[in-house]
């Protein structure tokens, strides 16, 4: 009796994994969880300190000053998802980033088709980075793109510093690993047999750590320095990383003509006058009245 009771057991046992490997048949996916992450970001601090959610809405909000408003929401595990109402405001906030809290960098993903908010890796994020020392002429968008690679995926390459005379450096705008150390320097080959080093420079850089280079802490948090105890420790990171502030908001005489703007101009005679028209005024240049500028 008792084998036979056994038997029916497993066979009741098999009967439940047979059922549990039966595949169901899914009808198709949930629109309304699509349109509920249309247009979202989500986000995080990078730090292991506590986050105050509620001091961090209200700068979120007016860094992305949202034509359309902006819904933030608390989520597990120190995330934010960072709702927009619209295309323009979406992609305004993704040029304007990397964003900073109290110093620290807010990591940002667009969520898109088959994203799960709560999961999608947030270990990446952009940096506009300056490269000093190449020879002129080697500032082209195809060095750039090989840089660019070089930090982990080049983005996009600065060509108005070429128009405007710009020579001393290049910006590349590149997505980085905040797990990786930042890069310093890359050595690259010039002509035939000559060799140099390019240096990096990071554009609002924050908080990063002088001993391992990576971003989200400092010397005194760092997991190197307790592994070393009391041991000296040589930093390899320096504020040397850290590019100077560019130079904002000066007004710009609407006569200046940029390279760029080559299809807005047209160079006319008009009576023995030579006449340049821009869209919004007119400048004219007399033989008869010259103007020097000089020492």
């Amino acid at each position: 009796m008792a084998n036979i009771d056994l038997v029916d057991t497993n066979l009741a046992n098999l009967n439940i994994i047979d059922e549990e490997e039966d595949p169901l048949l899914v009808l198709g996916e949930d629109t309304a969880v699509e349109q509920l992450y249309k247009l979202c970001m989500v986000g995080r601090v990078l730090t292991d300190s506590i986050v105050n959610f509620p001091a961090l809405k209200n700068p979120l909000a007016h860094l992305s000053h949202p034509l359309r408003g902006v819904t933030i929401t608390e989520m597990e595990d120190k995330r934010i998802l960072f709702k927009l109402y619209s295309e323009i405001d979406l992609n305004r906030v993704l040029h304007g980033l990397p964003w900073f809290f109290n110093r620290h960098l807010i990591i940002f993903h667009k969520l898109v088709e088959g994203d799960d908010p709560h999961s999608v890796p947030l270990w990446h994020t952009v940096f506009w980075v300056q490269v000093h020392n190449l020879p002129i002429g080697y500032t082209s968008e195809e060095t750039a793109r090989q840089i660019g690679d070089f930090f982990g995926k080049f983005e996009e390459y600065d060509s108005s510093l070429v128009t405007r005379g710009v020579s001393k450096f290049m910006r590349v705008r590149v997505i980085i690993d905040v797990r990786l150390p930042l890069k310093r320097k890359k050595r690259i080959g010039i002509g035939q047999n000559r060799f140099i080093y390019v240096l990096f420079q990071y554009e609002r850089l924050s908080l990063f750590c002088f001993i391992c280079g990576r971003l989200g802490h400092g010397e005194n948090y760092c997991e190197v320095r307790l592994r070393m105890g009391n041991q000296h420790i040589e930093f390899g990171w320096d504020l040397t990383l850290r590019a100077a502030p560019r130079r904002g908001g000066q007004v710009v005489s609407k006569w200046i003509r940029e390279e760029s703007d080559t299809d807005k101009w047209q160079d006319m005679e008009i009576d023995g006058e030579r006449s340049v028209r821009k869209a919004g005024g007119e400048a004219t240049n007399n033989n008869e009245e010259k103007e020097e500028v000089g020492p």
